[in-house]
């Protein structure tokens, strides 16, 4: 990490506001910075892939949603009534609002593999339907968890007839799927990773990150329906594309790798940005 970039991070550190998110955030994603415990909730991601995978060669309105994708992101109450009390919702609306969000996941994820635009029209009839006058919520909640869990952006690119473009966060370059077509896209992961990274200074002992990735559910030893084989993808396919860095630390005893940012890192993402994505998700779960 050059040292421009150390010198953001702890200018970003240092302000008040951004000092209180961070110290958060290090309790839950590092060492505790003191004894009282964070209230940060850490999304839990889905462990087992389906068998087969998400059949992106169907039609995405008959494809099998996958496993509880969006367990970790409740279905919020609407703007748009005042005085709205949860507890008066059916919860019948609840189960089938949550099973919408899903939906528009899947179908937001196939559209992104397929590298095509959509649009208010296209959710409504393939996914939504009925519950039309619900479009806002649901579209916003299954676009945070789009970003929470995978990493990607959903960018409205015509405001007059909706047309969304679904593009990687951060302005970072590979997803972490090995083709277009199969696996899930990982970059949620890889932001986490940089910054947990950033927040121990510049480099980090594995067991931190590995401690991260547990509080999400994925963990080294287990195949993950999106991570796939974390210990694979964060010491091998991460470092071969030039985001992490996975180095024997000389003369450790007992002997240990510690992470760093690659120079694909560095190059791509800002450390400000990273950051601010990890308060972005401590706010939103």
């Amino acid at each position: 990490m050059s040292h421009g970039q150390k010198r953001q991070c702890f200018q970003f550190q240092g302000e008040s506001q951004a000092q209180r998110e961070e110290k958060g955030l290090m309790a839950e994603w590092g060492e505790s910075t003191d004894n009282n415990s964070s209230s940060f909730s850490s999304p839990t991601l889905p462990r087992k892939k389906p068998a087969g995978g998400i059949p992106i060669h169907q039609s995405p309105q008959r494809a099998p949603s996958p496993p509880n994708v969006m367990a970790a992101i409740p279905i919020s109450p609407s703007d748009e009534a005042p005085g709205y009390q949860r507890e008066e919702e059916p919860i019948q609306l609840q189960h089938a609002l949550i099973a919408k969000v899903g939906g528009v996941v899947q179908f937001l994820l196939f559209k992104y593999r397929m590298k095509e635009l959509t649009n208010k029209a296209e959710i409504v009839e393939n996914i939504i339907k009925d519950d039309e006058p619900h479009y806002d919520r649901i579209f916003n909640e299954a676009t945070v968890g789009l970003k929470i869990v995978f990493g990607l952006d959903v960018i409205e690119v015509d405001p007059v007839v909706h047309t969304y473009s679904i593009a990687i966060a951060l302005g970072i370059t590979y997803d972490g799927m090995l083709t277009d077509v199969q696996g899930m896209p990982k970059t949620g992961l890889l932001i986490i990773a940089l910054g947990v990274i950033c927040m121990h200074g510049d480099r980090v002992h594995e067991d931190v990150i590995w401690r991260a990735l547990n509080r999400m559910g994925v963990t080294s030893v287990e195949n993950h329906y999106v991570a796939g084989n974390a210990k694979e993808l964060f010491t091998e396919n991460f470092v071969q594309e030039g985001y992490l860095q996975y180095s024997l630390v000389p003369d450790s005893d007992p002997p240990h790798h510690e992470f760093l940012w690659g120079p694909r890192a560095q190059a791509e993402a800002r450390i400000i940005d990273v950051l601010e994505y990890l308060v972005w998700v401590n706010s939103m779960t």
